[in-house]
């Protein structure tokens, strides 16, 4: 069947290039070659529109491949700039905190140790991290850790090459503080702890019924304990209100140190400060 459909289409073709071929030497077409045109036009139509609708149809499948390309092409770029874009924004920020602790470590009166947060566990969010120093690098159990902004934790295991950091948001650490506003000579006004129900905050408790407190009133540590040299900043008193005994004050206190962005941290190894000095800083 499809030979035969061959034979016919490869006869109406000569027909047809023999009446061109023929009738520009004539002025008119006979009858039968006008018959054979009228019959096989639309045979010729149809294969003029599927040859024009192929060459349409590759047309377009190639310039959607085209158009898939570059876009690609956009899109791998773009994400290319993106990755620079955040690569340029974690330098920066990097570049800031870097500069923050180098000023800090040149006005405090501290022997620092700066360290690297190398690993905390996500179960564990607000109790420990781990830092990349340790005995090698003098550093020792109950050692305060501390950025610029105020205090950490202390040091709570070490190894050769790093050690753990209990944070103070961790309900097995509490600070003997102060409140720097008010503080008479001697006098502790509480005890910092972390905050059994609102993680990433402090509570501070025992504070006498008498002391003026208010909120904002920023938080120091006593320097009792021997763990925490007096002065360092805790933070700040958010809500105050009388114990579930109804004899002495506690407080919501919101640390200085944002615990969730633990990147760089300095260790305390030592202090400069004549004794019964306090540190002031108004930055920290």
């Amino acid at each position: 069947m499809a030979r035969r459909f061959l034979v016919f289409l490869s006869l109406v073709m000569l027909l047809l290039a023999a009446i061109h071929f023929t009738g520009d030497l004539r002025s008119r077409y006979t009858f039968a070659e006008e018959l054979l045109l009228s019959a096989i036009a639309p045979v010729q139509g149809f294969f003029s529109q599927v040859g024009w609708r192929t060459y349409h149809f590759i047309r377009v499948v190639r310039d959607h491949d085209l158009l898939l390309a570059e876009n690609e092409m956009l899109r791998q770029e773009e994400m290319a700039q993106d990755k620079i874009r955040h690569q340029l924004m974690e330098l920066q920020k990097e570049n800031y905190r870097l500069r923050q602790m180098l000023g800090f470590r040149e006005r405090v009166p501290f022997t620092l140790l700066p360290a690297q947060v190398v690993a905390r566990n996500p179960a564990h969010w607000f109790e420990t991290i781990t830092i990349d120093r340790g005995l090698a690098d003098g550093v020792a159990e109950d050692m305060a850790v501390v950025t610029a902004e105020g205090l950490v934790g202390n040091v709570l295991k070490v190894s050769g090459s790093s050690a753990q950091v209990l944070l103070l948001t961790d309900p097995r650490r509490a600070v003997s503080a102060l409140i720097q506003r008010t503080r008479e000579p001697g006098t502790v006004a509480g005890i910092v702890e972390g905050h059994p129900e609102e993680k990433g905050y402090l509570r501070m408790l025992n504070i006498p019924p008498g002391a003026k407190l208010q909120p904002g009133d920023t938080v120091i540590s006593s320097g009792l304990g021997g763990v925490f040299s007096k002065g360092l900043i805790i933070g700040q008193l958010v809500e105050i209100g009388a114990d579930q005994y109804g004899l002495l004050q506690q407080a919501v206190v919101r640390s200085a140190v944002d615990f969730n962005r633990l990147e760089e941290v300095f260790v305390v190894t030592g202090q400069t400060l004549p004794q019964g000095q306090d540190f002031k800083h108004e930055g920290l």
